[in-house]
C-alpha cells in the first residue's frame, strides 16, 4: 500500500508520476512493506537545483520502517522496473526517483 505524508502535494499528475507511483504501489503488494511517499511536487528551500520536484516529475519514498533492505530492494526495483528515461538515486534517508526530461538537440536526418 502506498502512504502519503500529510504535505505531499501533486500540482499536475502526469504519466510519469503515474508509472512511478504504479511500480512503488507493485513492490509494496509483491513484498507485502508499504511505501511512504515523502514529497512530489515540493519546491522546498535547500533542494538540488537540477531536481524536477517543483514538476510533478519526482517522488521522494521509502519502505515504511525504513529498513535499510527493503529500501535497497525497492530502489533496485525502480531500476528494474522502470523504462529508460528515469534516474533512481538511493539517498541516504529516502529513494529518490524522476522522469528524466532532458532531450538532446533536435536532429534533422538528410534525405
Amino acid at each position: 500500500m502506498l502512504r502519503f505524508k500529510s504535505e505531499v502535494r501533486i500540482g499536475y499528475f502526469t504519466d510519469a508520476l503515474a508509472t512511478i507511483l504504479r511500480v512503488a504501489s507493485t513492490w509494496s503488494a509483491l513484498r507485502q512493506v508499504d511505501v511512504q511517499i515523502n514529497s512530489i511536487a515540493d519546491p522546498a528551500p535547500g533542494r538540488a537545483p537540477t531536481t524536477l520536484h517543483p514538476w510533478d516529475l519526482a517522488v521522494d519514498c521509502d519502505p515504511i520502517g525504513n529498513v535499510r533492505i527493503d529500501r535497497h530492494a525497492l530502489g533496485e526495483y525502480f531500476r528494474v522496473q522502470l523504462p529508460d528515461g528515469y534516474d533512481v538515486v538511493f539517498e541516504s534517508s529516502h529513494i529518490h526517483v524522476e522522469c528524466d526530461a532532458h532531450r538532446g538537440p533536435l536532429r534533422e536526418i538528410a534525405g
